[in-house]
């Protein structure tokens, strides 16, 4: 094997950990570790709803403000692939709603005690280690159903 193709192989199992890390980063609430993974400066688009979240710090805050409405919240790496800079990872979720969860109008809706399951893909790009841009798909509405949610 060219010294080539192995260290193209190595940058591309680098970026799939980083992912996997990502995610054990999310679920364990090491914020640390979660910021440390993003670029300043990176995007992570919620494909469903169109919004987008630009940067590490505004990232980091979005992800306390849902843990916080779902204390037992786990995501998990279901199957990562990787090619160059490019990570296609496909995970899968669950949590409890036992704290109010802020909607995008402004308002909240306030905890349901259901849980939610779902599933979803994420296309991750990362340049030097780092996630630089984030597109996470995943079904919103059935969410909002299993936690009894009216989705506006």
């Amino acid at each position: 094997m060219s010294s080539l193709c192995l260290s193209a192989r190595v940058s591309v199992e680098g970026n799939i950990e980083v992912v996997r890390t990502l995610g054990e980063a999310l679920t364990n609430r090491d914020w640390t570790a979660f910021g440390d993974l993003v670029a300043e400066d990176c995007e992570w688009t919620d494909v469903p709803s169109g919004h987008t979240i630009n940067g590490a710090r505004e990232l980091v805050d979005a992800c306390r403000t849902f843990t916080s409405a779902f204390s037992d919240f786990v995501v998990q790496s279901v199957t990562l692939i990787g090619q160059n800079n490019l990570v296609a990872n496909e995970w899968s979720a669950r949590g409890t709603h036992d704290g109010p969860l802020p909607r995008p109008d402004g308002g909240r809706d306030e905890p349901t005690g259901r849980t939610f399951v779902r599933t979803g893909v994420g296309i991750v790009e990362l340049l030097d280690g780092k996630i630089v841009r984030y597109r996470d798909y995943f079904d919103r509405q059935t969410m909002a159903e299993q936690l009894g949610l009216d989705q506006q």
